[in-house]
């Protein structure tokens, strides 16, 4: 093989947990190389809001996420598992360590769960700079210190294993250029999901179609290179959904979170199918029932209906998030959305049922039925909390097309408590390795921050193991 260039470690995806790896590994002595598809680092670390998982004790941590990752049937290894809760005992004070001071924002998403008092989420303080969350502004600084070298515009294509199904290269598109690195060490797979990859989500995913908040580069790059070697794969059907709204003049969706109570969601038919205020990451459970006599899900798209009193209170696209954040600029009145076509109004609701093609009838009883369970103070149907029960006051009316919308997918090469990544018959790829969003270690259920959280737990994993492996002979 000719080799037009060589490393010791070479990680293919500058976000979150490459740039952990990364200085994890260089402060380890070894010499490191970075590879990125994008112009620019960041991907969804960048797009994100920038909290990161701690936990704060190491018996009641391991239990949340034991619950949280095994809830329905034994996904994840309790070996696993104990070493993810052990590293992220660690994030916080690893932060730190870089003269910063983060401050808690939020706990576990789900309370009820035992254990749960030991979860914390945490931002990183500061003023977000230009284009960065204080998160990534922090890590791109670290590696430039280390002056670790990053190529941008250069998408790793072909992980190469010698006889002995050892990694010992990757084929690189660097701009026009195809380069081959030869590899002394390991390489770290940080390179993300595919949720921009239309056929990995129509075969991984349940319901169709879905769209993404997060980073275009996200295109299962990294799944392929590993299959293609013999990786196995799991979790692929996990994923972050809050529900958006997809424009066609913008590659990525917009979050949608009405600041006011005085909304409900219904399917095709014009019926509400479940309580609005569901866990954010979670709406994919709600929309991704499959109907077989119909042949459809009535449920994607749904549709929010919401009052004046919803209209006027604020915007309810958030732009501060997401891969469009600093492209548009959401009205706070959503008169420019209206004047768009992004929202549908009408004064009266059998108007707006027959604008967005649903039964009027059905529409009508829908929002007369959810007004009663506000005057009650009760939802009888689904159990929306009490103190979000807002009626839907008189016309005008309003509506938005939602869809599920991927902050991000969680599948993909299977790895092990030392990040390696396995094969089928799960034996680790010689001198191969994962850390993030690539593989993580959630499954059904995902905790916020626990993406961030994992980045660093196991992008530290990734670069300690990288960088302890043996030189090639």
């Amino acid at each position: 093989m000719n080799w037009n260039e060589e490393t010791e470690v070479l990680i293919i995806g500058f976000g979150g947990a490459g740039a952990t790896a990364a200085i994890t590994a260089h402060d380890l002595g070894a010499h490191v190389l970075i590879v990125e598809k994008m112009e620019t680092g960041g991907g969804n670390t960048n797009v994100s809001l920038g909290g990161f998982l701690n936990i704060k004790d190491f018996d009641q941590g391991f239990l949340y996420l034991d619950n949280l990752c095994n809830s329905v049937s034994q996904m994840v290894e309790p070996e696993m598992i104990r070493t993810f809760t052990h590293e992220c005992m660690k994030n916080r004070e690893w932060i730190e360590a870089f003269e910063v001071s983060t401050v808690i924002y939020g706990g576990a998403a789900f309370p009820h769960l035992p254990g749960s008092d030991s979860i914390e989420k945490l931002l990183i303080k500061g003023s977000k700079e230009e284009g960065e969350n204080t998160f990534w502004h922090l890590f791109r600084t670290e590696v430039e210190k280390r002056q670790i070298p990053v190529y941008h515009n250069a998408q790793a294509k072909d992980i190469i294993t010698d006889t002995k199904g050892r990694v010992i290269g990757v084929v690189i598109l660097k701009g026009e250029e195809e380069i081959s690195v030869k590899i002394n060490r390991a390489v770290i797979l940080t390179c993300g999901g595919f949720e921009y990859n239309d056929w990995m989500k129509m075969n991984y995913l349940k319901g169709y179609p879905y769209h993404s908040f997060g980073s275009p580069g996200n295109t299962g790059d990294g799944l392929r290179m590993a299959q293609r070697i013999g990786a196995d794969l799991w979790h692929t059907s996990s994923v972050s959904t809050p529900l958006g709204f997809k424009a066609p003049e913008f590659e990525a969706a917009f979050m949608i979170r009405p600041p006011s109570n005085h909304y409900i969601y219904l399917d095709k038919q014009g019926k509400r199918f479940a309580s609005e205020l569901a866990e954010i990451h979670a709406y994919n459970f709600i929309v991704d029932y499959f109907d077989p006599h119909s042949h459809e899900y009535p449920r994607i798209p749904c549709y929010m209906i919401f009052d004046d009193h919803a209209r006027k209170t604020g915007a309810i696209g958030i732009t501060t998030l997401g891969y469009n954040q600093g492209k548009y600029k959401w009205s706070d009145d959503n008169i420019k959305e209206i004047n768009r076509g992004w929202i549908i109004s009408d004064e009266t609701l059998p108007g707006l049922a027959k604008k967005i093609n649903v039964d009027m009838v059905s529409l009508e009883n829908t929002v007369n039925r959810y007004n009663h369970y506000c005057k009650q103070k009760h939802d009888d149907d689904y159990q929306r909390p009490n103190d979000t029960l807002e009626p839907i006051g008189p016309g005008p009316y309003y509506s938005m097309e939602l869809m599920p919308c991927l902050l991000n997918t969680q599948g993909g090469p299977r790895r092990n408590h030392k990040a390696q990544i396995l094969n089928t018959d799960c034996n680790p790829i010689p001198r191969l390795y994962s850390a993030g969003e690539l593989g993580s270690i959630f499954g059904m259920l995902y905790q916020g921050a626990g993406n961030l959280g994992e980045c660093l737990a196991f992008g530290r994993i990734a670069g300690r193991e990288a960088a302890n492996e043996q030189l090639m002979e």
